[in-house]
This record gives C-alpha cells, structure tokens and sequence, in this order.
C-alpha cells in the first residue's frame, strides 16, 4: 500500500496504528462471552409453535452459544412438543445435545471435483468409539480456521488473477487499498491479541473481515468502503474457489466411519451439490428445503423418488431450518446470508399445502422422516 493510500485512510478514525477503538471492535467481535441482553436474545424465541407436538430439528448451528440457552429457546417455542429429536449440526465440530450428536461436516467429492458437506448424526454415546471420525473432522477444521489468515495474506499482496479480476469489476486501486488496510490491521489484531489456540479461534470464522470492517467504517467515504466491502468478497471467493481439496477426508471415508458408528449421513441444501445427488454414496437423504436454497423443494422431492432404486436403503425427505445462533444474539455484526429470519425447528414447507402434496404422492412426511431416521440411529 503507498503512503498517500494510507495517509488517507489514517485521516478517518481508523488511525495508522492500531487504537483502542480497533481493539475494542476485534475483542468484541471475537468474544465468546455473552452478556445478559444477549443471553436474553438465546434463549427468547423470534416465534412460537404452541399447538405443535412434534419437533424436529436436524440442521442448526449453535456457533459459541451455551446449549442450555438453546433448551431454553426450544421449551419457549416448542412448550407443547411431547417428542423431540433436537440434533446441532455444528461446521466441523462433533456436539452432543441430550441424547443425539450431531456435525456438519466438509468433505471433498473427487468423482466431481469439489467441496461437499453431510449432515451426520449419532446417539450421544455412540462419540466414545468415534476416535477416528473425529481425528477426521479436527483437521478439516483446523484447516478452515486457517483460511481466514490466507484470505487476510491475500488481500495485503493479491496475485496477477485477484488484481484481474477487482479491476474487471470496475474497482479502483483506492478500494483495494482500503481492503488491504483492513486486511493488515485484522491480521496484526489476531495475533497480537491471543486468539489462535485460545477458545476464541472458534471465530476465525471467514466472515470476520467484513465484520470488522463494518464494525471500523466510520469516517470512511460511504462509496469507497462499499466498494472495499466487494474487493474482499471478490478475494475471499477467490481463494475459497482455490481450496485444496486435498485438506479433507472423501466423503467416502466419512460416510464409511459414520456408519460404523450407527450414524446417519443427510445432504444439506443439495442444489448446492448436484452430482451428489446422482452418486450411490451411502445416505439417509436429502434436504429437500433450506432456506439457503428455498426454490427447490417440489422437485426435490421428485428427484428423491427417482433416485430410491439406486439407493441402499429407502431415501428420507429432510428440511434444514439452517439457524445460525449468532444472527439471533450479534445481528448487527452477522452477514444477511446467515439468515435473521430462521428459527430452530421451524420449516414452514412442511406445511405448505403443494409442498405436502407433493410429499404425500411419494410417500414422504416429516413424521415418517422423524420416525423413521430415529428408528435407524443404532
């Protein structure tokens, strides 16, 4: 970065060193100490299903957030569910929950050449013997905890392709600039403040750069912290795209430990994974809504009939309400995509009259899905 970029950015509160307001901004982004509205915010439910009986949810995340908060945040919307299978799905973290252990977990697909993720999960008990799953899961985690600290490389001296591409979407060298500055002062941050092996690695999540430079835009030119924003998501996409999918177990041998845990394997919002579908890879189902991916659902479900011939075992319909506990307690400071909107154990389709019309021609209800799967669950 020259030295008229930086005397400019350093006329905003920003400053050229870092300052108490960048330390303030970075520990409480990375904090993993609720504070009582925030506690208040886990366990208040943003909407109640006092008539439901049933409750299931397979697909959640609850990030830093306490699970007891979370039973709370169930008992409130769910006061009348007499059956229940509550199962966390955390990102490359195995977390048990009452009776059921749940992950969601990134693997490479070598048939196809790309990232996939599975939604596994077990009976609680069943992690004891789960050694070698979780040796697995550990390193895929560890790497992505990495990535951020290359994005973060990338910014401060973007390559030939990056530099490409930023120009190709009509930013300037300022913007670059700017993002570049982010990217050092975060970087300096992380590790002049003890984070990496401290329990707060845990938010070394990708999303911590737009965080911050949401949470230290003030004074900046409104126009050119916009376009700041879009050259790290530009950079960050890119280097996502350049995974090495070598970092990561096959699903293959994730689904083949699972199962020897008497585990089951679902595909999470599979329209984001397509040639899973057409695979004989060895799962329970697939989710046929996720409100990352909501357009799909009836024909989803008529793909789902169509693949039972070649399945091991009949395929379940699935939803994921996909809740991110962090946009419920940190809205201010969570990306949109992360979804303010979504509660744990709600998946409106289900009652959605062409939706359950559609189940029903095929033999499918999320009462046999919960019956069923639970029943399979050795």
């Amino acid at each position: 970065m020259d030295s008229d970029s930086l005397d400019s950015i350093a006329a905003a509160p920003l400053g050229k060193d870092i300052g108490q307001a960048d330390i303030e901004a970075f520990d409480r982004l990375t904090s993993v100490d609720l504070s009582p509205e925030e506690i208040r915010l886990a366990e208040n439910p943003d909407q109640s299903a006092p008539g439901e009986r049933r409750l299931l949810a397979l697909h959640f995340h609850p990030e830093w957030v306490p699970l007891g908060l979370i039973e709370t945040r169930l008992s409130r919307a769910f006061p009348g569910a007499s059956d229940r299978m509550v199962v966390p799905t955390q990102h490359n973290r195995v977390m048990a929950m009452g009776p059921w252990a749940g992950v969601e977990v990134d693997c490479q697909a070598p048939e196809f050449g790309q990232k996939i993720q599975l939604l596994i999960h077990m009976r609680s008990q069943a992690m004891a013997k789960a050694g070698r799953l979780l040796e697995m899961i550990d390193q895929t985690f560890r790497f992505r905890a990495l990535q951020l600290l290359e994005i973060l490389e990338a910014l401060t001296s973007p390559d030939e392709s990056m530099a490409r591409e930023i120009n190709d979407n009509g930013l300037d060298r300022e913007a670059l600039d700017l993002a570049s500055f982010f990217a050092c002062r975060l970087n300096e941050l992380i590790r002049t403040r003890d984070v990496i092996g401290s329990p707060r690695s845990e938010m070394l999540k990708n999303r911590l750069l737009t965080d911050f430079m949401l949470a230290r835009n003030q004074g900046l030119d409104p126009t050119l912290f916009a376009n700041s924003l879009s050259v790290a998501n530009i950079v960050k996409s890119m280097v996502k795209h350049r995974l090495d999918l070598g970092h990561f177990s096959t699903a293959r041998e994730v689904i083949e430990e699972a199962r020897g845990l008497g585990a089951g394997i679902v595909i999470p919002h599979p329209p984001l994974f397509w040639p899973a579908l057409m695979d004989d890879l060895d799962v329970d189902g697939w989710e046929v809504w996720n409100p990352s991916t909501p357009r799909h659902a009836q024909f989803l479900i008529g793909c789902l009939e169509r693949a039972q011939g070649r399945s091991r075992r009949p395929l379940l319909a699935f939803m994921g309400d996909d809740t991110h506990m962090s946009s419920k307690i940190r809205p201010n400071i969570t990306e949109d995509k992360n979804g303010k909107g979504r509660e744990i154990g709600f998946q409106p389709p289900w009652r959605n009259p062409l939706v359950a019309e559609a189940l029903a021609r095929t033999g499918q209800s999320r009462e046999r899905t919960m019956d069923e799967y639970r029943a399979r669950l050795a």
